[in-house]
């Protein structure tokens, strides 16, 4: 028989990852790896084998068996019990793996285990494995090729995942002792997390040292949100023979899919995988790790490292395996004569995306998914040109005149399209340019990232579309997921919304459409914000039915901080990255639906650990550091303001009522509402119908309030409602939405139940449009409530609104209704600026006191000039276009006032008049124990957008519409600090006249404050 090379104990420790702690046996040795192959070839195991099979096979079986242990690996050799040895053998030769070139596969059912076999010439076998492995679970596999790479063998367990007596027997618990000891100076705490989640199977084939190394793997995934890759090159003293050992570790990423696409990446750069070993690891928090180690050589024998450009493909592929989508339409570019590397294909489908959801607009049947995707993957010259226009943009590698080559591949793109006659496919290719050329920066470059993101100039937009243009725009795809962060202004501030569709068509659905719901709740919350420094922004994530929410928001979150953490010292972005905007970009980020605890504090945690320098003001509603608007109730603090405005409108104020609501007393919004309603009106108040999410209850004579309470409290659904609780009167119910019929039902509720006020606390956007608005009215042609208090965003459209308005309820539009939670983070934020999460503990209470004070302020100022100025007017006017006049002449103000601020100096801005409005501005508990910091630490930017909403927003609420309006831009800059500035004065005259005997002081006092700052800001005009 001829041996195999006999290697050194260190390289086969280092190749092979024996363990040093626990020997192998001795038969492994080199000194006595000759009398192993002699112990199993005289066996009676191969007699046993050949003895009752038909001569042929026997004589195959003679020369099979020495030839196979003498070319399997020492690892499969030692790790493998003597009867599956023979049974492989066995496979062999029945199957005519080497014969006929057969892929041989073997299932065994007492271990639950399958076994691929399949012949190839230089490690090819592998090759043609991967493809079948994707048919079949796998929580371990293990891959071997013959030495002289003739066969590849590869074996995967399917067993139920098994921790509970993952170490009783003797080996293993030898293994688990060696173990601690190498992970000696670890967190215990991890140490033990680690060992308690491993698996039975896993814990058997693995050595020490393999889980060592995966617990490095997995603790580095979860601290970096990323990919694990790390290379180790092994050189024998004694033959030179030359290995690496690449160990990976992918997150949410199945060992079959994983084993597939990887072997697929080391032949696409021409590598070998001479042995693999794959786990799944599956961690707290249903986290799942696949961890893989593999031993590679290049087929020139060429040493691989880390500088090897071959090598850094192969890397980046790595990297970009667990963001990128797998089995779509793309998929196959990654194949035939010509592939596209995992990057390329990305690119490619990023750019798909982008033409389907901005041209869906035009006609969803002509730029449908498929359509759009097909006349893109079947143009190969236009998707090369595009990635080397790209790539002339931005990779940071270019060597040459960039413009230069960036222009002629534009031009040659161009013409590709210039020529086509089909309308529709010219228009694709064209929006796809438009995409690559309005790109300002992009973390493609990065080899490490959670997904790929880009900035956009939005000047992209569509006029015709889209006549109000944004500040900026984020665009992010990755594993699973698309999503968009857009904002009006340099410093904006709005929620991050997941949008988690139960099928592929609702997918489809929510996917074209998601950049209008984005674009919308970004505008809608540019109105919103008028009262604070933040102009409006929005984030909207769509996730594929079935993926990981988690995984795709850490994902988006990593890819975004991509684009915005900047090096202390040098303020520039990270290498890597061409950024064509060249200016800071702070954004600030809030909850919104699907947006858990858990997620708010992973994202605050992951900004610390990318050091992001506003990493505690990136999320808003923070548990610990932050106002919880669910806990605290705040926008719902914020829109009853507007209902007790309402009912004194409609003269209420003191008489029973009905409300009706969408959302559930599980919901923030909607659960809070509930609460607050019975918290000020009692039993005068009475809910009579509530629809959410997974069902109804509808109750004429009102719902019971401690049975609304009880599942506000308990954070509980309406369908848990209990039937038992109702009046009893014939039309009431309670029903789950299980049903077409029960759907319909719950569907209609907010339009067909009849109440003084409806208050729309949840439910999807544009529920109610311009095609069902009618819904709202009863057979007699009433509307079925007198008003309208829109709790939630943009659940009319536009359209729809008018014509309710038009029919006579009382809307209070969501800009003005809901702006409270926004407001309320705003305020956070200036705490986690200025101070620390120590600190923010001890003087909370307190601040969550005042803040929602200040919030019940404002709200209260808008919600009478609405009325005030409606009053004046009513038949030429609404309070939706008063809503609209209010936040428009705000946010005009605003910007003129920004504009004059930013062209001060730091030493202009440190003067008293400006230091005032900015201390007047923040909650006085901040100001009494920090006003240092407040002047010293809060961004430049930040202060200048406090200055301008603070004036703003004080002058039109006390002055009213038009009166600034009615002013040239210089003057209003002038009389805004005029104003503020003259109601210094009066407060100082107000505490004189207060301790003077004047007979008549008081009406003094009210004169001074309802018309004195206007006259003497008006008299040095």
């Amino acid at each position: 028989m001829t041996l195999p090379k006999i290697h050194s104990q260190k390289w086969l420790s280092e190749v092979e990852l024996l363990d040093s702690e626990i020997e192998p046996s001795d038969s492994l040795k080199p000194a006595n790896i000759e009398k192993f192959f002699a112990g199993i070839t005289d066996s009676k195991a191969c007699s046993n084998a050949s003895s009752g099979i038909l001569n042929d096979i026997s004589k195959e079986l003679e020369t099979t068996v020495p030839w196979f242990l003498s070319q399997m690996p020492p690892l499969y050799l030692w790790s493998t019990s003597q009867k599956a040895i023979m049974d492989d053998i066995l496979e062999i030769v029945s199957g005519k793996v080497l014969s006929e070139k057969q892929i041989a596969e073997r299932v065994c059912a007492s271990t639950q285990t399958v076994t691929f076999i399949a012949a190839g010439e230089h490690s090819t076998a592998s090759v043609r494995i991967a493809p079948v492995l994707s048919r079949h679970h796998a929580k371990v596999a293990r891959l071997f090729n013959s030495l002289d790479k003739k066969i590849g063998l590869c074996e995967i367990y399917q067993a139920p995942y098994n921790t509970e007596k993952a170490w009783e027997e003797k080996t293993s618990q030898a293994k688990l002792a060696s173990l601690r000891k190498l992970l000696s100076n670890k967190s215990s705490y991890m140490v033990d997390s680690f060992v308690q989640s491993l698996d039975k199977d896993y814990v058997e084939v693995a050595t020490t040292k393999q889980m060592a190394i995966a617990f490095e793997a997995v603790n580095y995934c979860i601290e970096n949100e990323n990919s694990y890759v790390n290379l180790t090159t092994i050189v024998d003293e004694q033959t030179k023979d030359t290995r690496v050992r690449v160990d990976i570790c992918l997150k949410h990423f199945p060992v079959n899919a994983a084993m597939e696409n990887i072997i697929g990446i080391f032949n696409r750069y021409n590598f070998q995988v001479r042995r693999l070993l794959a786990n799944e690891i599956l961690m707290t928090n249903n986290q799942k790790f696949t961890v893989l180690h593999l031993i590679s050589a290049s087929p020139t024998g060429e040493i691989i490292t880390d500088n090897m450009k071959a090598w850094g493909k192969v890397l980046k592929s790595l990297k970009t395996l667990s963001y990128v989508d797998h089995g779509d339409e793309f998929s196959n570019l990654l194949l035939g004569d010509s592939p596209f590397s995992l990057n390329e294909t990305n690119l490619v489908r990023a750019l798909a995306n982008w033409v389907h959801i901005f041209l869906t607009k035009q006609n969803p049947y002509y730029y449908s998914t498929d359509r759009v995707s097909k006349v893109i993957a079947n143009n190969f010259n236009y998707m090369e040109y595009c990635i080397r226009y790209f790539r002339a943009r931005f990779d940071p590698r270019f060597e040459g005149d960039r413009k230069k080559e960036a222009s002629f591949n534009y031009e040659q793109i161009q013409m590709l399209y210039t020529e086509m006659n089909d309308v529709v496919e010219k228009n694709i290719l064209k929006e796809g340019l438009n995409f690559l050329s309005h790109i300002l920066k992009t973390n493609y470059f990065l080899i490490s990232k959670g997904g790929l993101t880009f900035r956009i100039d939005p000047s992209i937009l569509d006029k015709q579309f889209y006549p109000e243009t944004p500040f900026g725009i984020f665009y992010m795809i990755g594993r699973n997921f698309r999503a968009f962060q857009v904002r009006y202004r340099d410093i904006s501030r709005g929620g991050m919304r997941v949008v988690m569709p139960r099928n592929s068509g609702d997918y489809e659905n929510a996917l074209a459409g998601i950049f209008d719901e984005v674009n919308g709740l970004a505008s809608a919350q540019q109105l919103k914000n008028k009262d604070i420094p933040e102009g409006g922004s929005k984030c909207v994530m769509v996730v594929r039915p079935g993926a990981d929410k988690n995984e795709a928001v850490k994902a988006a979150i990593s890819g975004l901080l991509d684009l915005i953490v900047t090096d202390p010292k040098t303020g520039a972005l990270a290498d890597g990255i061409i950024d064509y905007y060249d200016k800071d970009e702070i954004i600030y980020l809030g909850p919104d639906e699907n947006l858990t605890d858990d997620l708010i504090v992973w994202i605050i945690q992951h900004a610390l650990h990318r050091k992001y320098k506003y990493a505690y003001a990136f999320m808003s509603s923070k548990p610990d550091f932050g106002i919880n608007h669910k806990t605290y109730g705040v926008t719902s603090e914020g829109v009853n303001v507007y209902v007790d405005n309402v009912l004194k409108y409609l003269g209420l104020q003191n008489s029973n009522f009905r409300v009706k609501m969408t959302g559930g007393p599980d919901g923030d919004v909607a659960g809070n509402e509930l609460n607050i309603l019975y918290r000020e009106y009692g039993e005068r108040c009475r809910v009579v119908a509530i629809g959410d999410g997974f069902g109804a209850a509808y109750d004429p004579k009102g719902l019971n309030w401690g049975e609304l309470i009880r599942l506000f409290k308990e954070s509980k659904s309406i369908v848990e409602f209990n039937p038992n609780k109702l009046s009893g009167d014939s039309k009431a119910y309670v029903i789950s939405a299980n049903s077409k019929e029960n759907i319909k039902t719950r569907d209609n509720l907010y339009a067909t139940a009849e109440a003084e006020i409806f208050i729309p606390a949840g439910g999807r956007p544009y529920t109610v449009k311009e095609s069902n608005w009618d819904k709202y009215l009863l057979p007699n042609g009433r509307p079925s409530s007198l008003a309208i208090v829109e709790g939630a965003n943009i659940f009319f459209t536009k359209e729809a609104r008018q014509k309710i308005v038009d029919s006579g309820v009382v809307v209070i539009k969501d800009s003005s209704a809901n702006k409270a939670g926004v407001s309320c983070s705003s305020y956070e934020i200036i705490a986690c600026l200025t101070i620390l999460p120590e600190e923010f503990s001890e003087i909370k209470d307190i601040y969550v006191k005042q803040v929602l004070d200040i919030i019940r302020r404002n709200a209260d100022q808008e919600a009478k000039l609405l009325f005030r100025e409606w009053l004046k007017n009513k038949n030429e006017t609404d309070l939706v276009k008063l809503s609209y006049e209010i936040s428009a002449e705000i946010n005009q103000a605003k910007d003129i006032l920004l504009d004059k601020l930013n062209d001060l100096s730091d030493e202009d801005l440190s003067a008293s008049k400006y230091t005032f409005v900015l201390l007047k501005h923040c909650p006085s508990i901040l100001v009494e124990k920090y006003k240092d910091r407040i002047l010293n630490r809060l961004p430049r930017a930040h202060k200048i957008a406090i200055l301008s909403a603070h004036m703003a927003s004080h002058v039109i609420y006390r002055e009213g519409l038009n009166w600034l309006e009615s002013m040239h831009q210089d003057q209003i800059f002038k009389v805004a600090l005029d104003y503020i500035e003259a109601e210094r004065n009066i407060e100082k005259m107000i505490a004189e006249l207060k301790t003077s005997g004047l007979s008549f002081k008081d009406e003094i006092v009210d004169v001074l404050r309802a018309a004195g700052a206007k006259h003497l800001a008006s008299s040095r005009m």
